[in-house]
């Protein structure tokens, strides 16, 4: 399985990005990730995705389809995942960055071989655990 930042499911999906690159590289490896059922998120992709495109203001309509695809690639959280979250809080970077620590911390909770993102402050959890952290 593999874990996507939000932000890639955004970048695929928001109507004005500054990187047009970046958008056709986030829809070609969702679509990938779709086809090849690979794909998983968490509760919290969605509501940082619903959070994010509310606030750019994208059509209501468009991000209840968006949500309705996604909530089929979602997995609830398992037994034991808050305490290992806890655990990976102690340091002053992890704290501050926690919703980037939980979307590492549910990868690995789920037996992801990868985690993809865009953003380059996951580079700072790749030794967290034995799991690919791909920035792109």
């Amino acid at each position: 399985m593999i874990y996507f930042d939000t932000n890639v499911l955004l970048y695929a999906t928001l109507t004005v990005i500054d990187t047009p690159s970046q958008q056709d590289r986030a829809i070609n490896i969702l679509k990938e990730s779709i086809q090849n059922n690979t794909l998983l998120l968490s509760n919290l992709n969605l509501l940082e995705y619903a959070f994010v495109m509310k606030k750019a203001k994208e059509d209501s309509t468009k991000i209840e389809s968006a949500l309705q695809l996604f909530q089929t690639f979602v997995k609830d959280e398992k037994e034991r995942f808050s305490d290992e979250l806890l655990q990976n809080l102690d340091n002053d970077y992890a704290f501050k960055n926690s919703f980037d620590v939980y979307h590492v911390a549910f990868a690995h909770a789920n037996n992801c071989t990868k985690l993809i993102s865009f953003d380059k402050g996951f580079k700072k959890f790749k030794n967290l655990y034995d799991m690919h952290i791909e920035i792109l």
